[in-house]
């Protein structure tokens, strides 16, 4: 493929056809060889015609959002100082009013406790003293202004209930005088804490009975009920019908509508102008509290956070319709200007695209005066002198490039060819050397283990544990002995009729003990025996069976051999493991010398596996898999008699 678009792939020098698709929103450019190849795409996301509107509004959108979200801070920053202030304003008004309520139930309370007939019967509690201060009591508290009175109690100086009226609120209240008697609490108001029973909202006023300056004869307990009376009409004169009055204790125990008990406030987050409080409901509130004097209660005003910044939302709201328009319009305006613009330039990315294709003839037709018509000329002259140029140097490319890639060829085959002969001459003169030097003393130490065994048949369990791993170890060396020689040189093959379910069995006999793996045998009863040397075969066929058991070696899985008719003269063993199996790199190097995954070993075995197949007449292939076992076959010619 040369770098000028003659033998692109794609860019096939051949007859052009043009075809061009417009609108007004983008531009799908597309040159189509003969054939229906094509060429390039401009897609209409792509074009200028549509990111310049699209910039132009994005741009206008920002600008509007920025503004839009400073001014909505601005006014919410107002409005939230504001709805302060009127909930402010409310709870210093609504809380004088609650002083005043304050001032007037003492007054009433001091009212009954110095009643002459209240002093006599706190003084002596007898039964005419009784009657009298419970008229007096019932006389006193039937006025207007005790109508929310449950009832009145006198108590003694123990604080023991010793006289009870009824007020005109006690229809639903019998649990309080028929009930035990409620702690009271004199230290520096008489006004008690709110309290609520059997949906009854109330509180106590308790002001001691003085007979004289320091003689203090018992308590009159008056039991107030919680009425919302003008509450609700004269909050919202003063800052809205939305807005919520709360009366609850400063322990925050009981909270109150006036009408019912509700959640308190909670604060979330102060503000510089203004308190956010969650209200009754759970939704944000902006609100104000104040401790009523000469009580524990503290009274509590709220406004809804959605109310009062439902100006600043309907700006926003506002302002992003404002947004649309305004995108719609520039977005058409600079729809209009990019049109003008992108005309031209269409007509020069066609031209070029042509020429990129390998249409050289390709020009650029234009009759404007601007940048862009100088951009026109000058790419016509640059097209001129590229198809010249270009004819020269693709003839001088396609000679340079036949030479190059024959002499490429020739040095990576002479290359190979080199490296290959140099790694078998050093392998075989370092397998002859080191299988010679090392057999005789490995023959010493086998006689040696063979005399210790006979001389320490009663030695411990430790001794004949370490005597086997020797016997194991010189083992492992005469095998890597054995494939050096057998690598160094290769004997002509003794053949004999043999079956190769035998030569299998013969094998397996050596390789010992296969703990954790299952053996299976497949062989057919009517399997034709091969005509091989059983002692180079037996050879390749453990050096198989031990690479299987050691892809398996501490994890079990399953060994399976197979023997078939491959129907052109041959018989196929094929040894089947469920090992960790190879990938395709290692698949490709496998049957190469000195290659070896193994922490053991030498990396000959299938060399020699292979020199000793190919040696008798057969063929040894692999195939596997990572993670699910390798599958090893070799072809054997079968015995004269038994061929089909």
């Amino acid at each position: 493929m040369d770098r000028y678009g003659q033998n692109h792939p794609v860019f096939r020098r051949k007859s052009y056809v043009r075809r061009t698709c417009c609108s007004d929103f983008g531009v799908d450019l597309q040159l189509s060889i003969r054939g229906g190849v094509s060429v390039q795409h401009l897609r209409r996301r792509h074009s200028i015609s549509v990111k310049l509107p699209a910039l132009i509004s994005a741009l206008l959108v920002v600008a509007i959002a920025i503004f839009s979200v400073v001014a909505h801070r601005q006014l919410k920053g107002v409005l939230l100082a504001t709805a302060a202030s009127r909930v402010t304003s409310a709870t210093h008004v609504l809380g004088g009013l609650f002083d005043d309520s304050e001032k007037r139930l003492r007054a009433e309370s001091e009212k009954l406790t110095s009643d002459s007939a209240v002093k006599r019967f706190a003084t002596a509690p007898n039964a005419a003293n009784r009657a009298a201060a419970q008229k007096s009591l019932a006389k006193l508290i039937s006025t207007p202004q005790g109508q929310q009175t449950i009832g009145v109690e006198v108590r003694d100086k123990q604080g023991h209930r010793v006289l009870w009226a009824d007020g005109p609120a006690a229809d639903s209240a019998t649990f309080i005088s028929r009930g035990p008697e409620r702690p009271i609490v004199t230290r520096t108001t008489p006004m008690g804490r709110i309290q609520t029973e059997n949906g009854n909202i109330f509180y106590q006023v308790a002001t001691p009975v003085i007979a004289r300056p320091t003689d203090t004869v018992g308590t009159v307990v008056v039991y107030k009920r919680i009425s919302s009376a003008n509450g609700a009409q004269l909050i919202g004169r003063l800052i809205g019908s939305e807005a919520s009055l709360l009366i609850g204790n400063a322990d925050g125990t009981v909270w109150t509508d006036m009408s019912k008990i509700v959640r308190g406030p909670t604060p979330t987050t102060a503000g510089k102008n203004a308190l956010i409080y969650n209200g009754p409901d759970g939704k944000p509130q902006v609100g104000s509290a104040r401790r009523i004097a000469h009580t524990p209660w503290v009274l509590w005003v709220g406004l809804p956070l959605s109310s009062a910044l439902a100006p600043a939302n309907q700006f926003l709201r506002d302002m992003t319709i404002a947004a649309i328009l305004l995108a719609l319009v520039g977005g058409f305006a600079a729809l209009l200007i990019s049109r003008q613009m992108t005309a031209p330039l269409r007509e020069i990315t066609l031209a070029a695209q042509g020429i990129e294709a390998g249409d050289y003839s390709r020009r650029v037709k234009t009759h404007r005066h601007d940048e862009l018509g100088i951009l026109a000329k000058t790419f016509n002259g640059m097209a001129i002198q590229v198809e010249s140029a270009r004819e020269d140097l693709e003839a001088r490319v396609r000679s340079r490039t036949s030479q190059l890639e024959a002499a490429l060829g020739e040095l990576h085959s002479a290359q190979e060819s080199l490296v290959r002969r140099e790694k078998l001459a050093m392998l075989g003169q370092l397998a002859g050397g080191v299988g010679h030097e090392l057999r005789n003393p490995l023959g010493v130490m086998t006689n040696a283990l063979y005399y210790l065994g006979m001389v320490l048949k009663d030695a411990t369990p430790d001794v004949k544990e370490y005597l086997g791993i020797l016997r194991t170890q010189i083992g492992l060396s005469e095998k890597i002995v054995g494939d050096l020689l057998d690598f160094a040189r290769l004997k002509p093959p003794t053949r004999e009729t043999v079956t190769v379910e035998r030569i299998v069995k013969e094998q397996l006999e050596r390789v010992g003990p296969t703990d954790n793996i299952v053996v299976n045998y497949d062989f057919p009863a009517d399997l034709p025996p091969v005509r091989v040397d059983r002692i180079q075969i037996g050879q390749v066929v453990l050096n198989l069976l031990t690479n299987a058991l050691q892809s398996m070696e501490g994890n079990g899985g399953t060994l399976t051999l197979r023997g078939r008719h491959n129907g052109n003269g041959c018989i196929k063993l094929d040894v089947i493991d469920t090992g960790v199996g190879m990938s395709l790199e290692q698949l490709d190097k496998m049957f190469e010398p000195l290659f070896t995954t193994k922490a053991r070993g030498i990396g000959l075995g299938l060399a020699v596996s292979r020199s000793l197949a190919e040696a008798n007449g057969g063929v040894i292939t692999a195939s596997s898999e990572p993670g699910k076992g390798s599958t090893v076959s070799v072809d054997l010619p079968m015995a004269k008699a038994d061929a089909v």
